[in-house]
C-alpha cells in the first residue's frame, strides 16, 4: 500500500474497501498518483475500485458512497469502460471521482498494455490477492495520434461550417445559441492546436487532453493569441472574437497543411471570411 498524507481521504477509502468482500484492488490515477508536482490541495482524488460484483454499485442513489463520509452532492454516470462511476463532493470540500471496474480488467491491462489514462501514471493503493501485481510500470507520457489528410479536411470543414453560422445567430440576437456554436469552434481549434504543436515541436510531444497544460505544450505564441478569441456577451464582441478565432485557426491550419502536404480549403475560407466583418441585416 502507498501511504497518503494529504487529507485522510485515501485512508478512509482503504479502510472501507478492506471490509468489502467483493473488492480486490484499489488504484489511484490523476495528478495525485503521478506525483509530478502538479497536485495541490484542490486536486481531486481519482479512485478505481476493482470488484467481482459490479452490479452492486449500479445503485442509482449511490448509497454505498455514504459509507465513506458525509456527502454534499454526488453524480452517477457511465465510466470510460461502460462501468459505474460516481463523482462525489464530500463534506469539507474533498472531491473524489470513483470508477467501479470489473477486476478482470486488471488482467487485460497487464496482457495488452496500459491505456492512456494509466500510462500517464497510477498507484496501486491496495491489492488484496495480487490482481494488480502484473501491471506494467507507467511511462508518464502518452503518444498522440498525428493527423492524416482525411481527418484534417474534416476538421477544417466543420470549423468553417460552424463559424459561418455565428453572424446569423448574432444578427438575430440569439446570443446563447451563438455562444454554444462558438464553443464548438473552440473545441475544433483545440484539436488543431494539438496537431500544430505536434507538427512544430515533434510527434513525440505529449499534448495531454482537453487543453490541460496547454500553456506548456502549445507551439510558441499560440497561448498568447488565445485571449483575443474569447468575447463578451454582446453581438459586437462575439463577432470580434469569432474573427480572432478564424484568424488563429486559419494560420495554424495552413502551417499544418504545408508541413504535411495536406490540401487546405482556401475557397471555403474566402467565402466565409467576409461574413465576419459585420452583422448581416435581418
Amino acid at each position: 500500500m502507498i501511504a497518503d498524507t494529504d487529507d485522510g481521504t485515501v485512508e478512509r477509502i482503504l479502510a472501507w474497501a478492506r471490509r468489502q468482500p467483493d473488492l480486490c484492488a484499489v488504484l489511484r490515477t490523476g495528478s495525485r498518483a503521478r506525483r509530478d508536482g502538479t497536485a495541490d490541495a484542490l486536486s481531486d482524488h481519482d479512485i478505481e475500485l476493482y470488484t467481482t460484483d459490479v452490479d452492486r454499485y449500479e445503485d442509482g442513489a449511490g448509497d454505498w458512497v455514504r459509507e465513506l463520509g458525509p456527502v454534499v452532492v454526488q453524480v452517477g454516470l457511465e465510466g470510460p469502460w461502460e462501468n459505474p462511476a460516481r463523482l462525489v463532493l464530500f463534506e469539507g470540500g474533498v472531491k473524489v471521482d470513483f470508477q467501479v471496474v470489473p477486476v478482470d480488467r486488471l488482467a487485460k491491462l497487464a496482457a495488452e498494455g496500459l491505456d492512456d489514462l494509466h500510462e500517464r501514471g497510477y498507484e496501486v493503493l491496495w491489492d488484496r490477492d495480487g490482481a494488480a501485481a502484473s501491471l506494467p510500470a507507467a511511462t508518464g507520457t502518452v503518444a498522440a495520434e498525428p493527423p492524416d489528410a482525411e481527418a484534417f479536411a474534416e476538421l477544417c470543414a466543420e470549423f468553417w461550417f460552424e463559424v459561418a453560422h455565428l453572424p446569423r445567430c448574432l444578427a438575430r440576437g440569439e446570443l446563447w445559441v451563438a455562444k454554444s456554436r462558438d464553443w464548438t469552434t473552440k473545441e475544433l481549434l483545440e484539436c488543431l492546436i494539438e496537431w500544430h504543436a505536434l507538427t512544430v515541436r515533434g510527434a513525440d510531444l505529449d499534448v495531454w487532453y482537453g487543453g490541460t497544460r496547454m500553456r506548456g505544450w502549445a507551439a510558441p505564441g499560440v497561448w498568447d493569441s488565445l485571449p483575443d478569441t474569447f468575447g463578451g456577451f454582446t453581438e459586437e464582441d462575439a463577432l470580434r472574437a469569432a474573427r480572432a478565432t478564424a484568424d488563429l485557426f486559419a494560420r495554424l491550419a495552413k502551417e499544418v497543411a504545408e508541413a504535411h502536404g495536406f490540401p487546405y480549403p482556401h475557397e471555403a475560407e474566402r467565402a466565409i471570411r467576409p461574413t465576419l466583418d459585420a452583422l448581416p441585416q435581418r
